[in-house]
C-alpha cells in the first residue's frame, strides 16, 4: 500500500496530525528560504545603495523575481523584512548591555555601553541604515509601525521606565519622560543619518560619534529633570535611593 493511501486509511486525528507536521515542516523551510533572501538584500544594498533594484536583489540572492514577490509580496515587503532584520539587531545588541544584569553598574556606565553598541551596529552597516532611513523604514512612529526606529524606542522603554519610577519617588510629575524619550531617539537619529553621510567620510571615529550621541542624550535628560525640579545622578545605578533627588536637596 502506497503512503498516500495508508494516511487516507487512518484515523481522521491521524490524517490531521500528519497534515500539520507536513505544514510545520513546509513553514519552517519557508522561514529560512525568507531568510536567506533577507541576508542576500542585504548584501545587495551594502553592494548598491540607494540605487539597488530588484533585479540586483534577485541576482544575489541567485533566485527570480517571481520568487522574491512570493515570499515578500511586493518590494515594500522585501524592505520591511530587512528593517526587521536590523531591528533584531539593534533589539539583541540593546539586551546584551540594558538586560546584562548589572545591577551594580551606574546608570552612565550602561548608557556609554547601549549607545556604543548602536553606533557599532551602524558602522558595521552603513549603507543598510542609509537605505532604509532613505525609504522611511528606520523612522519612529508613536504607532509603534515605524520600522527598525521602534527596536530603539523599545530598548529606551526598558531605561525610561526607571526615570518614570525615580520621579515618583520624589514625587515629581513623570509625563515629560515620553518626550524626552522621543526627542532623544529624533535627535539621534538625525545625527546617524549625518554621521554617516558626512562623519564617517572625514574621519569622524565610532567612539567619538558614541560620545556625542550620549553626551546629548544626557542634555535632554538633564533638561527634562530640571523642568520638574529633579536632578538624576548618572554615576549612581538605577537601583540607589539617591539616583533622583529633588534640586537644592542634594
Amino acid at each position: 500500500m502506497s503512503v498516500v493511501r495508508r494516511i487516507s486509511a487512518a484515523p481522521v486525528k491521524v490524517q490531521r496530525r500528519v497534515r500539520d507536521a507536513r505544514s510545520t515542516r513546509w513553514d519552517d523551510h519557508r522561514a529560512v528560504v525568507k531568510a536567506e533572501l533577507v541576508d542576500a538584500a542585504i548584501r545587495a544594498i551594502e553592494k548598491f545603495g540607494d540605487a539597488v533594484s530588484m533585479d540586483d536583489f534577485a541576482e544575489e540572492a541567485g533566485a527570480s523575481k517571481p520568487k522574491l514577490y512570493r515570499h515578500f509580496g511586493d518590494r515594500a515587503g522585501l524592505y520591511s523584512a530587512v528593517a526587521a532584520r536590523l531591528g533584531s539587531m539593534m533589539w539583541e545588541s540593546a539586551q546584551s548591555t540594558l538586560l546584562s544584569g548589572q545591577e551594580d553598574s551606574s546608570v552612565d556606565e550602561l548608557f556609554r555601553s547601549a549607545i556604543s553598541a548602536y553606533v557599532s551596529l551602524v558602522d558595521d552597516h552603513p549603507a543598510v541604515v542609509r537605505f532604509l532611513m532613505t525609504n522611511h523604514m528606520f523612522q519612529y512612529s508613536e504607532s509603534g509601525e515605524g520600522g527598525a526606529a521602534d527596536q530603539l524606542r523599545s530598548a529606551m522603554e526598558i531605561i525610561s521606565d526607571e526615570f518614570a519610577r525615580g520621579l515618583r519617588e520624589v514625587g515629581a510629575d513623570e509625563s515629560l519622560v515620553a518626550v524626552a524619550v522621543a526627542s532623544i531617539l529624533g535627535a539621534g537619529l538625525s545625527a546617524t543619518q549625518w554621521w554617516i553621510d558626512h562623519g564617517r567620510q572625514n574621519g569622524m571615529s565610532r567612539d567619538l560619534f558614541a560620545a556625542h550621541l550620549c553626551q546629548t542624550s544626557w542634555g535632554i535628560i538633564d533638561g527634562a529633570a530640571a523642568t520638574v525640579g529633579v536632578r538624576f545622578h548618572r554615576d549612581r545605578p538605577f537601583g540607589d535611593p539617591a539616583f533622583a533627588t529633588r534640586l537644592g536637596l542634594d
